[in-house]
């Protein structure tokens, strides 16, 4: 559902009328929802807004030469806000701050949606969603040049990491002429390629690399052609990694070309974490996804549920799963 001028117009009208604002980022952030909201942050800051910017989880130490992901809270109170943005979460318990905060989503406070995820619910006040955007920094970059903010180079760097996050450098089927055009805009503002390339793909701490090891060793393909792993917290305790190590693992699983599609569970402090990724136009891994409550893209999708899982029984749930070509 591409975004209108209307809701732009809305937004806009939003932030204007606000003084203190929220911005939200999801749970295990990634690069495209620390990038729009630290973007925002930069942006708002400028307009002599009192912005806050929080995360239910720590910012992943690859993640931190973001501009101003150094000021993220973990908690605050959310009446002492007038507006609430939040950006890239597809489903609107991805923030986990519905848990810790009844009153969170009740629109109690208004909320600026922003996302690109077509599971979207539409959980804002305002809805800001477009699901042909390559990322949220996408749509973010298209929200300040609506209402004529100018766009430093620390805003640059901002949503050009959260593009080449949700891009994979440019190499996603996602990536389209419009994505190219705003990044030849944002490199213009003086970001340089490797202060993004090197950070997001090319530094791996010893830890991770381990974890990647034990995932990839650990690799199951069933009947119906997906290959799947799986890590425990005694994984991660063994190898010394943290849950946020295995970001990327799962889009190296993906390479396998012949794969219906691959799966990653992990567990995550009594919750499983589903990540699942295919190279194909006939499987649509949000749908699989949404058996178990969550969405995302048709080719990157994930889940999490409450529980535990046993290597030996694991397995057993990736055929319930309906993988079927769609018709």
């Amino acid at each position: 559902m591409p975004s209108t001028d209307n809701n732009f117009n809305q937004a806009a009208d939003l932030i204007k009328a606000s003084q203190r604002i929220l911005l939200v980022s999801h749970r295990r952030p990634d690069g495209d929802t620390l990038g729009a909201s630290s973007a925002l942050y930069l942006a708002l800051s400028t307009m002599n807004k009192a912005v806050v910017s929080a995360c239910i989880d720590e910012i992943p130490r690859r993640l931190r030469f973001i501009p101003a992901t150094d000021r993220y809270v973990h908690e605050f109170n959310m009446f002492d806000f007038d507006l609430i943005i939040i950006s890239d979460a597809g489903a609107y318990h991805m923030t986990g701050f519905h848990e810790r905060y009844p009153d969170f989503l009740s629109k109690k406070v208004p909320i600026l949606n922003m996302d690109h995820h077509a599971s979207n619910e539409g959980f804002g006040t305002v809805n800001i969603v477009d699901a042909t955007a390559s990322s949220a920094t996408m749509i973010v970059w298209r929200l300040l040049k609506f209402m004529g903010i100018k766009i430093t180079r620390e805003i640059a760097l901002a949503l050009l990491a959260g593009i080449y996050n949700d891009t994979g450098g440019m190499m996603h089927s996602n990536t389209t002429k419009e994505t190219f055009e705003i990044a030849a805009d944002l490199a213009a503002a003086g970001v340089k390629m490797n202060e993004i390339v090197g950070p997001l793909f090319k530094q791996s701490t010893f830890s991770q690399l381990k974890l990647w090891g034990h995932i990839l060793e650990n690799l199951r393909r069933n009947e119906q052609n997906v290959v799947s792993s799986v890590v425990t917290e005694s994984d991660l305790k063994i190898l010394n990694a943290h849950g946020s190590d295995t970001g990327g693992i799962v889009d190296l699983m993906n390479t396998i070309p012949d794969a219906s599609f691959t799966m990653l569970l992990a567990e995550d402090e009594g919750w499983v974490k589903g990540s699942l990724r295919t190279q194909h136009n006939d499987v649509n891994v949000s749908d699989i996804a949404g058996q178990f409550g969550g969405g995302g893209h048709k080719k990157a999708a994930g889940f999490r549920v409450q529980g535990h899982l046993k290597k030996q029984t694991m397995w057993k749930i990736v055929p319930a799963v309906d993988a079927s070509p769609q018709k």
